[in-house]
């Protein structure tokens, strides 16, 4: 349905994402490969969208950034990175809204979700050390919370 509807999906975005969290969660090989097949196809229907409305989909981001499962945290990061890369949109906006959560991932036990939440990182200081326009000042509070952490790789 997706891949005949394409944007037309993007009104269900919230519930299909919901749905692919779920999927990804699953302990079925089968159904983990479905999740990828259709996850990759979502984020292909996101990029051609000029209607994404990244401010409805941050109160699940929120939500899933906290969970400690690796699939669905390597669900997050990937589309973290993947709004990040959007022209259209600008995830320095949002940056404030999972910068605490993608610091919590650096203490992760999986190496790929460490490296993933790195990189992603890596990315965001690139884009803020060039930006004008941004309120530092939450980005700040959370910098100094993570510095006061117990976890060794957040603070580094």
């Amino acid at each position: 349905i997706a891949k005949v509807s394409r944007q037309a999906i993007l009104g269900y975005f919230n519930q299909i994402f919901e749905g692919l969290t779920k999927l990804f969660a699953d302990v079925d090989v089968d159904v983990k490969n479905g999740a990828h097949l259709l996850d990759r196809l979502i984020k292909d229907i996101v990029t051609e969208a000029d209607n994404f409305h990244v401010d409805q989909f941050l109160p699940l981001l929120q939500n899933y950034i906290r969970r400690t499962n690796p699939y669905i945290r390597q669900l997050i990061v990937g589309w973290i990175t993947l709004l990040d890369s959007v022209p259209d949109i600008s995830m320095l906006d949002y940056l404030p809204d999972f910068l605490d959560g993608l610091f919590n991932m650096l203490g992760d036990s999986n190496r790929e979700i460490r490296q993933a939440a790195d990189s992603a990182l890596s990315d965001f200081l690139r884009e803020l050390s060039s930006s004008s326009v941004l309120e530092f000042g939450p980005i700040v509070a959370i910098l100094v919370f993570q510095c006061q952490s117990k976890e060794r790789l957040n603070r580094l």
